[in-house]
């Protein structure tokens, strides 16, 4: 199997090359449209090759220079790809991330990117396959509609059930959503997926008969969330109850406890992944399934708003709510809040070789 995962890899690098070949062309005899250089450069990102470390035959660790590897991508439209980040064969531990709303080929970089800081913290013996292989809903409009995660829940559980086939059998498979990706991924927990930890963070929820763990999950599977002071696509609830009520979900903390590192601190919707955070912590702990460390919390939605804007500002978080309810009360299964805070075009540094532009909005 170790031999068509590369084959694959090699498949799906060579459709890139022949994509940069027939777009370039384009360029160079001007008939290239504006969609056409955007996804140019696109393209030329995702060639570019990586700086990553790997054990030579003498069990010495040395840098080598490799093309990413790409378990599918899909050219058309928006785009979709799903990317391998390490050793999937040997790995003792896998994440697999579904990103948010916003998302297409053109911001898949800072996606990766989000991922290797998953697998940074995680630590060695970690996989992380990135996985934006549904038409990830664009705006807030698009978002409020269930359609994107209801058609990618059977592949994505599909999926999950086909890394038996290449993973070690002991190796653990921890499914990480962030904001839409959270319904994407508990649609699928629906459809059947049988991941052994899922972490959830920023969920605008994902069903309105959804309002515990266990209607996900069954033991001794875990569900793991997060929201973050301030995150008001989870206070919005757009999709159902907020995972982070769940009586039986364990409820992780964004800031430390203890340390109360401000220098790190995670507010609003898109800062849960921060290098050194807390809430990056968490994900990593779970990841590798050091869970007695995991650090809690308990906190409010009225505690965090004071955490988040402070009594002066928290008039303004009331009219953010009125301006979204008259735009989301078209579709949305239960209360509204607020509108969406930002775009999730916060880049995670992690030390990589390769250089990404910067994204659009994403989630």
């Amino acid at each position: 199997m170790v031999d068509e995962l590369d084959a694959r890899f090699e498949a799906n690098h060579s459709l890139l090359v022949a994509a940069r070949d027939r777009l370039q062309a384009a360029v160079d005899a001007d008939t290239a449209s504006k969609q056409d250089r955007t996804r140019l450069d696109t393209v030329n990102d995702l060639l570019r090759p990586v700086l990553t470390a790997e054990v030579d035959a003498s069990g010495n660790v040395v840098p080598v220079r490799r093309y990413r590897r790409f378990w599918s991508v899909d050219l058309a439209g928006q785009g979709r790809a799903v990317e391998v980040l390490g050793d999937l064969e040997s790995a003792r531990n896998v994440a697999l991330l579904v990103p948010g709303m916003g998302n297409s080929l053109e911001t898949f970089g800072g996606q990766a990117d989000r991922g290797e800081a998953i697998r940074h913290e995680a630590g060695p013996g970690t996989a992380v396959i990135v996985w934006l292989d549904y038409d990830s809903p664009q705006g807030i409009p698009a978002a409020m509609s269930k359609a994107p995660a209801l058609e990618a829940a059977p592949r994505l559980a599909a999926f999950v059930d086909g890394l038996d086939a290449v993973k070690l059998p002991s190796a653990k498979i921890t499914m990480v959503g962030h904001s839409y990706g959270t319904e994407v991924v508990g649609q699928a927990l629906l459809n059947g997926a049988r991941p052994d930890r899922v972490v959830m963070t920023g969920s605008p929820g994902i069903d309105k008969h959804v309002d515990q763990a266990t209607d996900l999950v069954a033991p001794p599977t875990r569900l793991y969330v997060e929201r973050a002071p301030g995150d008001y696509v989870a206070y919005t609830q757009w999709h159902g109850p907020d995972p982070a009520d769940f009586a039986d979900a364990i409820r992780m903390a964004t800031a430390d406890p203890i340390a109360s590192d401000e220098a790190v601190s995670v507010h609003w919707h898109n800062e849960y992944y921060r290098t050194n955070s807390e809430s990056l912590r968490n994900v990593g702990r779970v990841v590798r399934g050091d869970l007695a460390h995991i650090s809690r919390t308990d906190t409010t939605p009225m505690q965090e708003t004071h955490l988040a804007w402070g009594p002066g500002l928290r008039g303004l978080s009331g009219a953010a709510a009125k301006v979204y309810d008259g735009m989301a009360a078209v579709g949305r299964p239960s209360r509204s809040a607020a509108a969406q805070h930002a775009a999730d075009g916060a880049r995670v540094p992690t030390g990589s070789a390769n250089s990404r532009r910067a994204e659009g909005p994403q989630r």
